[in-house]
């Protein structure tokens, strides 16, 4: 991987003694160089001129197919830091040495910080802020992550590229990284509902709605110790056709940060003062320069930019599984009967990503390509909410989203689970999530798992993938899950949706709400044959397997030999199946 650095911008002799350190994070195939107008006019600037700050830039050399750490691809653990939080992580360490550096120098630090950021360069920007001032759980603070003074977002997608703005090109790309379950480029964890994208979010909204209080810029702690909180600035350009501002909520739901639009800007170019880019070059900079030097006190951003003001104390999510949408029934349910309950602090949200077939949750990189929707829809609930306690009802697929979600997640925060049909492994982690972090916060509460005794889904067919190697789901909608403070509810007659019926719906919404609610009067033992065949299912799907294929083998080639050209044909057939139906 290429020897990552900070690049001095200007003449380092002049910033020898400088009182403010700014970072220039440039977006993907780009650096320095393009933005050496700006940068010369911003250095005319009182407080920026370059005897009074020391201009660097993180000149990281990536571009849209960059791959990322270089390993074997089966030897990456797609439970690993994704990329950009490896960079990320490179960079704060980088800033680290620098603000030493300069500390040796001089017997002095930085008085301030300020974080420019263009497009994926804004995202990162953002992240090595909360790395510095202690906001990422289990990373340390850094001694200049209370000296930010200004985040500069130059078109920062702070949602995440959504792959249907994007062209065919950058999607395809994305199409074949997701299949391999693994990162491969830097790219990958731009995307809207990645990894990233999702703890950056979280951990962005957590952080300001602690210090929401806190504002203006400059506080005092008791003890005296001096915190400051950062103005953060999104320019977005009006012609921009990947982003909106729409896709900043998370940034904008607090006082702290702004919204300017800038006139004949694209995505690429609104940085750019050259009359190529500007029609009216000195017009642009004088709206650039606010987001530099504007007093923070008089910037106004208009109150429909931002999320409107919670009145709800409480989210129920109710997201669906396999064979369903968020207008079935049982949803309509549920919500008709959590909106009786509590209307006016409780607020239930209903995520969809369209019917899922069976056969599709049977392929890992299908069902694993609406987890993005899901987390999503997840932050932008709690930029919408951000003192509200979270709670869902899965079913089916959704509880593996759930799971899925929340072990890649630290900051997702459930109170009360509430699992009909689940999906998950029966070694499903529940006690980790439950035990409490440094600073007493949990990501889960309690669970209810909810078990029919004839679902056949969960009993057979997801027990039957996991004999293939599929470890990720699993029969726990059946069987239970094992060493976990769960609560478990077995069995319902019935089969995998047989737990989400009216009469049962009650005590859904009692647990989700924080109650106890006893156990149903009509649970049954547990199935003696049924429990068998799921307990045989992962062998039975080897049969069944070498039997389709000998099926197969005799329809295509009927009387011949089995040879290495006949095998090609077979697995170049079977590829062009998988690849139609995940195009469906």
């Amino acid at each position: 991987m290429k020897n990552r650095q900070l690049t001095p911008i200007s003449d380092e002799t002049l910033g020898a003694n400088a009182r403010r350190l700014v970072i220039l994070i440039p977006g993907m195939g780009s650096d320095h160089k393009s933005w050496k107008v700006l940068v010369k006019r911003l250095q005319q600037e009182t407080g920026y001129r370059p005897d009074e700050a020391q201009w660097m830039s993180f000149d990281h050399g990536i571009h849209v197919l960059s791959p990322g750490p270089i390993r074997p691809l089966l030897l990456r653990d797609p439970h690993q830091a994704g990329n950009l939080e490896s960079l990320t992580l490179a960079l704060r360490n980088l800033i680290d040495g620098q603000w030493a550096e300069h500390k040796l120098k001089t017997g002095k630090d930085y008085e301030d910080v300020v974080l420019i950021g263009h497009s994926f360069g804004g995202l990162i920007a953002r992240r090595v802020y909360l790395l510095a001032a202690d906001a990422v759980p289990r990373q340390n603070p850094s001694p200049w992550g209370e000296r930010v003074s200004r985040i500069v977002l130059f078109a920062a997608v702070n949602r995440g590229f959504n792959l249907k703005r994007l062209n065919w090109f950058l999607n395809m790309g994305a199409w074949l990284a997701r299949i391999s379950s693994r990162r491969i480029f830097y790219m990958e964890d731009v995307l809207l509902g990645s990894d990233f994208v999702t703890n950056l979010r979280i951990d962005w909204i957590r952080h300001f709605s602690a210090l929401s209080g806190q504002w203006p810029v400059d506080t005092t702690e008791a003890g005296g110790q001096r915190t400051r909180i950062p103005l953060v600035v999104q320019l977005l350009g009006d012609e921009d056709g990947i982003l909106s501002r729409e896709d900043s909520k998370d940034v904008l739901a607090f006082t702290n940060s702004h919204y300017i639009e800038i006139a004949s800007a694209t995505h690429g170019n609104l940085y750019r003062l050259e009359p190529t880019y500007a029609p009216d070059p000195d017009a642009r900079y004088a709206v650039l320069r606010e987001a530099f030097v504007g007093d923070p006190q008089k910037m106004r951003t208009g109150i429909a930019l931002r999320p409107s003001p919670s009145p709800y104390k409480r989210v129920v999510m109710i997201l669906h599984g396999i064979r369903a949408s968020n207008v079935d029934a049982w949803i309509d349910g549920l919500k008709s009967k959590l909106k009786a309950k509590d209307s006016l602090e409780t607020h239930v949200v209903t995520p969809t990503y369209g019917y899922f077939s069976a056969l599709r949750f049977a392929l890992p990189f299908v069902r694993r390509r609406n987890i993005p929707i899901f987390r999503d829809e997840y932050t932008e609930q709690l930029a919408k909410n951000p003192q509200a306690e979270f709670n869902i009802i899965a079913h089916s697929n959704g509880s593996y989203m759930l799971g899925w979600s929340l072990e890649r997640t630290p900051g997702m925060r459930f109170q009360n689970i509430v699992l009909a049909g689940s999906a998950l492994p029966p070694e499903q982690d529940w006690d980790t999530l439950m035990q409490p972090d440094a600073r007493g916060n949990r990501q889960v509460g309690r669970v209810l798992n909810e078990r029919a005794n004839h679902d056949i889904p969960i009993g057979i067919l997801c027990s039957a993938l996991r004999g293939i190697g599929m470890r990720d789901i699993g029969p726990a909608g059946f069987s239970g899950f094992v060493n976990a403070s769960t609560f478990e509810v077995a069995y319902h007659p019935g089969g995998h949706g047989d737990a989400l019926i009216p009469k049962n719906q009650d005590r859904l919404i009692d647990f989700v709400l924080g109650g106890n609610p006893p156990e149903p009067s009509w649970l049954l033992e547990k199935p003696f044959l049924f429990g068998g065949l799921s307990r045989a299912a992962p062998y039975l799907i080897w049969l069944i397997l070498i039997g389709l294929l000998g099926l197969v083998y005799g329809i295509a080639f009927p009387g011949r030999m089995f040879n290495r050209k006949h095998t090609s044909r077979l697995l170049a057939g079977f590829l062009a199946v998988l690849t139609a139906l995940d195009s469906l």
